[in-house]
């Protein structure tokens, strides 16, 4: 069923209008018609909605019922991800929309190789990654749109977990003692996973993550991709905290 997410003032009347891109998809893609069921996800509830108009411009339908499922985590786990090449960041996106993250920060790194020069160059690439962000958690059923904020440098970074009481977990190519698993035996409310890009982080930047105390874990023995690390952090996160549970 299409989802369709809209601010809590966009009901009036048990009436919504869909507008945009997304009236555009339901009927170009979809078809929709009068009589069609669609999901509609407001800040702070959802329904099932019937389409009653379509027009050029936008779909008015009317609310059915609410519906009461959650499918978000207790948890709040957010994703620091260095910026990689090519488009790999809207895979990283969309994997972690999909296993429950609920915020993404981009990340320069020492050895980011991608050159976000110019503002309208950074501004796109931000708004691609949010638009990706917003069509897997429709595809995934979220009842939320992850967010994803403006990019940082690591000490920006830095600056901003210091404020955070969160658990902090920097998985590192060249740790060889401290486990995932050892820091994850009591659940937490706040988790930021931090993610180097291809070509990991430099010394400095590990010395001063742990100088604000967060933890520098390893994934195994093996060198994992910067699109996979992620991944792989934030599914033992979920399974630990017994969110991967129906």
């Amino acid at each position: 069923m299409f989802r369709y997410f809209c601010a809590d003032d966009c009901i009036k009347n048990d009436r919504v209008y869909v507008e945009g891109g997304d009236a555009k998809h339901l009927k170009t893609i979809l078809r929709a018609q009068p009589g069609d069921k669609i999901s509609v996800v407001t800040e702070s509830k959802e329904y099932i909605a019937e389409i009653m108009e379509v027009n050029k411009e936008s779909i008015i339908c009317s609310l059915i019922k609410e519906i009461t499922t959650n499918n978000e985590t207790k948890i709040n786990l957010a994703l620091c991800q260095g910026i990689p090449k090519q488009t790999k960041m809207e895979t990283i996106i969309q994997q972690n929309v999909e296993l429950g993250v609920k915020n993404f920060i981009p990340l320069i790194t020492e050895r980011t190789v991608v050159k976000l020069n110019e503002k309208d160059r950074e501004q796109k690439k931000l708004d691609r990654w949010r638009k990706i962000a917003r069509e897997s958690a429709k595809q995934s059923k979220r009842n939320i749109i992850p967010t994803v904020e403006n990019i940082m440098t690591v000490k920006e970074l830095i600056e901003k977990l210091k404020n955070e009481d969160a658990l902090v977990l920097v998985p590192y190519e060249l740790e060889e003692v401290k486990l995932l698993k050892e820091v994850l035996t009591e659940p937490k409310q706040n988790y930021y996973i931090v993610i180097g890009p291809e070509g990991g982080f430099d010394i400095t930047e590990i010395e001063m993550f742990q100088e604000i105390g967060a933890h520098i874990v390893t994934l195994g023995k093996r060198i994992l991709r910067t699109e996979t690390a992620g991944v792989v952090t934030a599914s033992v996160v979920m399974y630990a905290c017994n969110e991967m549970a129906p």
